[in-house]
């Protein structure tokens, strides 16, 4: 790192006092502010955080957190073996609660961290009401409520940006420097074990540490040794492997394995080019991202509103005036936030290449492009946070301006201190306009992926075969199988899996339901599902298909089969002709019966369709006839 500064110079400071020692934490405002705004955060994330199962990678996570297991690539082992101390240090508040505290700490000390710093630049009051104001960014909100990987990724993003900010300080001396550079190193290269989505803040990080000597030859030494300690977590996933835990994606006991699953080359991760979709239309997919996080409660569907798309530009001028503010401050911290949202808007969208969000691109796209499975604005949340940060800086620099300019007028003292206050007040914009729709305890949501998971897995005969359809059906299954121990006698074969080799030879290890010609080489899906079934016949091991299987690929396992809908299942049958479907009526009847009314009761709005499919689904339990639209429309019944 370069600079016109020489060793020793502008590095001096007081002389420390008879009674304090090295490393002591004052309780300096810098420190009061950080400590106020975690607790702050905590309460907040405590009370909206999810109380049982989610949809997506959180019941799969939990899962890996308890048995210290292998989630989907990368791997995450840094993760894992942090949820699995979560879940021991919690374990009174329940095997789920208990992992997803993992996330509702990262989020809280993220948003302390960040205030910590702030404070530095607009004084305590500024960087308290800032910090909170990024730590209710919907995206940041919804991450620090549920189990997830993104939310511990911020608190190493957030470490980073402290190590280079306090590195970069002319107040430091050169040997501190050395180790705050030497630190901020050793946290970058945690990003490989924990979530590359870290390095994300590392252009930050290091333009906040672009003060000082150059990095001679032994600082480079020491550096590599730390990157090599740091990517020793890696080890976790061979070493883990070769004990087959129950949950093993990517089985990496070869190193050639290993560097696939780091690589998630399962997912087919695209390059920067060709684009996944036109270039504009993923920066108008961000631009939507974006104008959902400072007051979705306000309009909680995806299109843009006159009640909340102002408040997101008012957001913005915000930013915009928090960036000017922090310039003036110090140019190296201004150009520093200033970088830290350009890499974590624009950089993100370049680099990740997504087609179009779900909800985004009507009209614009071809008839049947490929969308994500899901909103992905959680790729986001660092820039997302870094924006509600300015924006509470900006605020705060409006309300100082104010008290000062009200003060100067002989406005009565009390009078001054509430415009101030109230001013100061904007910032919470986002806690109060975001609450309605981060609330995950609410009903029937807070319940719904565990009562789903229950019955599905109900629905199949003892010692079955269960053909699932993707991380909804399946990543449920999992949690209550390999944690609560509930109906692991059930196979559960997620077909978008079978393409993996490791999943393959899962069936063939551990349920003798594929032969080692079918695990080593891809004989095709079709080939691949009927010799499952073929399999699983002569081990007398009933098979259903669950209603979220399309009907092509359910045909795949018996072309000559009809099909009989049981509610939440399909079971082949020589009834219905071939292809076509039929009714079990009364397993219908008993099946509609044990759906709980609550499950199906309205729920709250949102972005995330997972809930409304789900609800969908157990709806099938009430089709009463081969006309209801909603055996075709929903139940995929053609």
């Amino acid at each position: 790192m370069s600079g016109a500064i020489s060793r020793g110079a502008g590095t001096r400071r007081p002389a420390r006092g008879a009674g304090q020692r090295r490393g002591t934490i004052r309780a300096t405002p810098p420190v009061l502010s950080g400590a106020l705004t975690t607790l702050l955060l905590l309460a907040l994330y405590i009370a909206t955080a999810a109380p049982d199962l989610t949809f997506w990678d959180s019941s799969e996570f939990i899962t890996a957190a308890h048995t210290l297991g292998i989630p989907h690539p990368p791997g995450t082992p840094l993760w894992t073996l942090l949820a699995n101390l979560s879940a021991r240090l919690f374990a009174s508040a329940g095997p789920v609660f208990s992992v997803t505290m993992l996330s509702v700490l990262a989020s809280a000390l993220a948003g302390g961290i960040g205030a910590t710093m702030a404070a530095r630049w607009i004084g305590a009051p500024g960087a308290v009401v800032a910090a909170v104001s990024a730590g209710a960014m919907m995206s940041v909100w919804s991450n620090a409520t549920e189990t997830e990987v993104y939310a511990t990724a911020l608190l190493l993003s957030m470490c980073m940006l402290a190590a280079g900010e306090r590195a970069g300080r002319l107040d430091i001396r050169y040997n501190d420097r050395q180790r705050w550079r030497a630190l901020l190193v050793f946290l970058a290269a945690l990003a490989v074990p924990l979530h590359l989505s870290a390095l994300v803040a590392l252009p930050a990080a290091v333009a906040f540490a672009w003060r000082g000597p150059r990095p001679g030859a032994r600082d480079l030494a020491a550096w590599m040794a730390l990157v090599l300690l740091a990517l020793s977590a890696v080890a976790m996933l061979p070493l883990r492997a070769v004990m087959e835990p129950s949950l093993d994606s990517g089985h990496p006991v070869t190193l050639r394995a290993l560097l696939a699953v780091l690589r998630r080359e399962q997912f087919a991760v695209p390059g920067l080019w060709p684009r996944m979709a036109p270039i504009w239309l993923q920066f108008g997919n961000m631009f939507q991202w974006a104008d959902w996080q400072v007051a979705f409660g306000l309009h909680p569907h995806p299109t843009p509103s006159w009640l909340r798309t102002p408040l997101t530009v008012l957001w913005t001028g915000a930013g915009a005036l928090g960036v000017q503010t922090l310039w003036q401050h110090e140019r190296r911290v201004g150009r520093a936030m200033s970088l830290l949202i350009a890499s974590g808007t624009l950089g993100v969208v370049c680099w990740l290449n997504m087609r179009a969000g779900p909800s985004y691109g009507a009209g614009v796209l071809a008839e049947g492009a490929i969308h994500e499975a899901r909103e992905r604005d959680y790729f986001f949340v660092l820039g997302f946070w870094a924006w509600g940060m300015l924006a509470g800086i900006g605020i705060a620099t409006i309300a100082k301006r104010l008290g000062v300019r009200v003060a100067s007028r002989g406005v009565a003292r009390p009078v001054a201190i509430l415009l101030t206050a109230a001013a100061f007040a904007v910032a919470a914009v986002p806690v109060v306009a975001n609450g309605p729709v981060m609330n995950r305890k609410r009903e029937p949501l807070a319940t719904l992926p565990r009562v789903f998971a229950r019955l599905l897995l109900d629905a199949v005969p003892p010692n079955g075969v269960l053909f699932a359809a993707g991380d909804n059906d399946t990543f449920p299954l999992w949690y209550l199988q390999h944690v609560e121990a509930y109906r692991a006698d059930v196979t559960v074969v997620t077909m978008p899996l079978l393409g993996a080799a490791w999943f393959r030879s899962e069936l063939h290890r551990r349920h003798g339901l594929l032969p080692t010609t079918a695990v080593a080489a891809w004989p095709g899906l079709d080939a691949v599902v009927r010799t499952i079934v073929s399999n699983a016949t002569a081990k007398t091991r009933p098979f259903r298909v669950s209603v979220l299987l399309e009907a092509r690929d359910r045909n795949r396992l018996d072309p000559s089969s009809g099909w009989l809908l049981q509610g939440l299942v399909y079971t082949p049958s020589t009834v219905p002709a071939r292809g076509t479907v039929g009714l079990d009526r009364a397993a219908l009847a008993t099946w509609r019966e044990r759906v709980p009314r609550s499950a199906l009761r309205a729920l709250p709005a949102g972005i995330d369709g997972a809930g409304e499919q789900i609800q969908r689904l157990l709806r099938c339990t009430r089709v009463v006839d081969a006309a209801d639209p909603l055996l075709v429309s929903v139940c995929n019944g053609a």
